[in-house]
């Protein structure tokens, strides 16, 4: 496997373990039934990243229903980007949406 396919899987594999733990976060939020804006992980390729990005639930709900999609805080999609792993796919004050492309989004 080449060097870029071995980044972008590690990427895919971060993203894909912020994404299980935000599930926890959304299912407790229904528990909950949860109002408002819900912290939850960003989903940058950084492992030690512990920002918050604050979605409603239905927000949240979009994001899943795309297999290749995550969110992150403003500005922690590059790493992602550059390393071939991932498209922008809209940015707003309070999140980006990214798809992950490649290696990374068949892993997704």
């Amino acid at each position: 496997m080449a060097e870029i396919d071995l980044i972008q899987q590690r990427i895919a594999e971060t993203h894909a373990r912020f994404r299980q733990a935000n599930e926890q976060i959304e299912a407790a939020a229904h528990t909950l039934d949860a109002v408002g804006k819900v912290p939850f992980i960003c989903e940058c390729a950084d492992p030690e990243c512990m920002e918050t990005v604050r979605l409603d639930r239905e927000e949240y709900e979009d994001v899943r229903d795309h297999p290749r999609r995550f969110f992150t805080a403003p500005g922690h999609a590059a790493e992602t980007v550059e390393a071939g792993a991932g498209i922008i796919v809209s940015d707003s004050p309070g999140h980006t949406l990214a798809d992950g492309i490649g290696v990374a989004g068949e892993i997704a």
